[in-house]
């Protein structure tokens, strides 16, 4: 469960690349204004955009839906071309890393295999070994009722041992045509430093794709800079991410390590906002490739990481490029509907940039998730919180308990009410705790008893304080237009 994005512009803001798509063209009569957060997203005849209404009137965009395939959707670049499609979430996607299966004994057809049977109708997804190879699109095939097979370190081709419970398929015809609505990337508005680019689809519809920083020529996401202000900053496959959790590029442990998760050698890298609270992002040049990784051991001392570099995507960073290189942006209230305000980003005096809700009542960040009942209500935007914990020896008083970095400090946790993450509760959120842990254990045929337990380093937990009931929430509902 992640409650970080609030809405379809702040997913995107936060990691699209621009694709190989050819750009140019005019856009829609009139839309060269986009203040209006309504402006950022327009249905077509089969791509709409599912919104979440209120009573007061907010239609705040969530997904792009394909109505053919009744799924949300979002723009990627495909094979051979490089062509943007709106691909279904629901595609069954094979990652360029995982080991292949074939169908054939020589083990010179590749095939798919999963530890359940696929729907008719599965879309097969194959991503392409990187630098920046793009994906395939293939039917499915024909059932395997025989053997699979797999090579062996050797290059030997050996059938695997029969399992009842998995599935494996050869693979379908390369999807052609229109399984999927096909758009094209158009730039619509370029001022100050930065340009907004948006998918023009076939079928009509429109949707906003990515920022670019004219200057650098880079696709760009608005964060807080390291000095504090708001700034367009390297985003995507265009930046390469320091890594959080020990691992350096230098044997005395000072240097972030930088991964590019494309392995495309972008020129940035960023040092995301959670390693430095007090001010924000920093960015530097990427430098050249890591050839070993460092690690701080339990004794404190710095040394090699069994990990070990992964090729070409990660790097040891160059030099640290100034903020006031990349476009600075000014907070503005867009819209508000009752107690929510739509707050986004002012870039310049043509494009205001939505960022996410704000409920005035709570004095906090939200965005939409189901209730226990399945009503969706603006939920504050909290790190993943986790029970389970007690902060005292008789299990009494509750710990909210995440794993995650961040630099959290509001008043919320906000906890998944089922194992799906398909329901949540909030709670108010007490002091930080320091101390020992302790959990309600219970072993077969013996009482619940409490006990202390050990606990990642790198958890952090709070006092559990006052649930807050749902009816304290905005209700909303999820509409297509």
């Amino acid at each position: 469960m992640r409650r970080v994005c609030a809405g379809m512009v702040m997913v995107m803001l936060g990691g699209v690349g621009c694709g190989d798509s050819t750009e140019g063209g005019a856009g829609p009569q009139g839309e060269s204004d986009f203040t209006s957060q309504e402006s950022f997203f327009k249905g077509g005849s089969r791509i709409k955009v599912r919104r979440m209404t209120t009573t007061e009137g907010l239609r705040w965009a969530e997904a792009t839906y394909d109505a053919a395939r009744l799924r949300p959707c979002t723009w990627q670049p495909v094979a051979p071309d490089g062509d943007l499609y709106c691909l279904s979430d629901n595609l069954h996607r094979i990652t360029w890393n995982e080991t292949p299966f074939y169908v054939d004994e020589s083990c010179t057809e590749e095939g798919v295999i999963s530890a359940s049977p696929l729907p008719a109708g599965t879309i097969l997804a194959k991503e392409a070994a990187p630098p920046g190879v793009l994906q395939q699109l293939f039917h499915l095939g024909a059932r395997v009722t025989g053997s699979v097979y797999l090579r062996d370190d050797s290059g030997g081709c050996h059938a695997l041992p029969n399992n009842s419970s998995r599935a494996a398929y050869h693979f379908g015809g390369e999807v052609t045509g229109n399984t999927f609505v096909k758009g094209q990337l158009r730039q619509h508005v370029s001022k100050d430093g930065v340009a907004a680019h948006f998918v023009e689809g076939e079928d009509g519809s429109f949707s906003f794709h990515h920022l670019e920083s004219t200057e650098h020529g880079v696709t760009c996401a608005v964060q807080r800079a390291q000095d504090a202000s708001l700034r367009c900053l390297p985003s995507g496959q265009d930046a390469a991410v320091a890594l959080l959790g020990g691992l350096s590029a230098d044997a005395n442990c000072s240097e972030p390590i930088l991964m590019a998760t494309s392995c495309n050698a972008p020129r940035f890298a960023v040092e995301p906002s959670s390693s430095r609270c007090e001010t924000g992002v920093s960015v530097f040049s990427t430098g050249p490739v890591a050839t070993e990784l460092y690690a701080i051991s339990e004794d404190g001392t710095c040394m090699e990481s069994s990990l070990g570099p992964n090729g070409p995507c990660f790097h040891r960073p160059g030099q640290e490029v100034p903020p006031t290189r990349w476009p600075e942006a000014r907070h503005v209230d867009m819209e508000a509907h009752g107690r929510l305000v739509v707050r986004g980003a002012r870039l310049n005096d043509s494009l205001h940039v939505p960022m996410g809700l704000f409920d005035t009542q709570l004095d906090a960040d939200c965005h939409f998730e189901a209730d226990t009942s399945g009503q969706p209500r603006c939920f504050p935007t909290t790190p993943a919180f986790h029970l389970g914990l007690y902060a005292d020896a008789s299990c009494t008083q509750a710990l909210a308990q995440t794993y995650e970095e961040h630099c959290y400090t509001g008043p919320y946790a906000v906890i998944a009410a089922t194992p799906a993450g398909d329901a949540h509760r909030v709670f108010l959120l007490g002091t930080r705790h320091q101390g020992p842990a302790y959990a309600k254990i219970t072993l077969t045929g013996q009482p619940t008893r409490c006990a202390e337990v050990s606990t990642p380093a790198t958890s952090k937990r709070w006092l559990l304080g006052k649930e807050l009931p749902a009816s304290a929430l905005v209700p909303g509902r999820a509409t297509l237009d």
